[in-house]
């Protein structure tokens, strides 16, 4: 479970990096967590289907990182074109670069079709891996706004305070770990 929370960690630090490149309002935050949440979990279902389907009956299983990319590539860039046309006041003109380069849903992919999970895992794993995505999103974003309207060392401002908080983040992410064992 450790090796799931260093990925999530890890990649919502640097989508929140690359989010806030400019001035970031909190409906982009949400907005981009929830088009995060949804490529996991249907990248990871799709990754499942795949799976289930193609790649064990005709025992391809090497080809699936190469048959993975276009899945996920293709949820990136068609969920942001729904959502526009859903919700056209959302700012969504910066999210399907991002998106694209989220290989979250890659590694969660390419980890539950190692263990061979079934579809009950799968889609937890979806599920909790999306929501612990934007959760993670939305607190690098709270961290942000805090580290701009409090007395903040200037040496810590900034990229330094962010590191040590994704730090701190991981460690009490690892603290569940354990917890659910199988």
């Amino acid at each position: 479970m450790s090796d799931y929370v260093l990925v999530l960690v890890s990649a919502a630090l640097i989508n929140h990096l690359f989010l806030h490149k400019g001035a970031a309002s909190r409906l982009q935050v949400h907005a981009f967590g929830l088009s995060s949440a949804v490529l996991i979990l249907l990248g990871l279902l799709g990754a499942k289907l795949l799976e289930s389907l193609i790649f064990t009956p005709l025992q391809i299983q090497n080809l699936e990182l190469l048959a993975l990319l276009p899945l996920l590539a293709s949820i990136a860039w068609g969920w942001p074109t729904l959502l526009a046309r859903l919700r056209p006041a959302w700012p969504i003109a910066e999210m399907r670069p991002a998106l694209l380069v989220n290989v979250t849903p890659l590694g969660l992919a390419l980890q539950l079709s190692a263990e061979r999970s079934d579809w009950v895992t799968t889609l937890g794993w979806g599920l909790t891996g999306g929501l612990g995505f934007w959760l993670a999103l939305a607190l690098f974003d709270d961290l942000r706004q805090r580290c701009q309207h409090e007395d903040v060392p200037v040496t810590l401002r900034g990229l330094p305070i962010e590191l040590l908080a994704a730090g701190v983040m991981a460690m009490a992410f690892s603290g569940l770990n354990g917890l659910f064992t199988t």
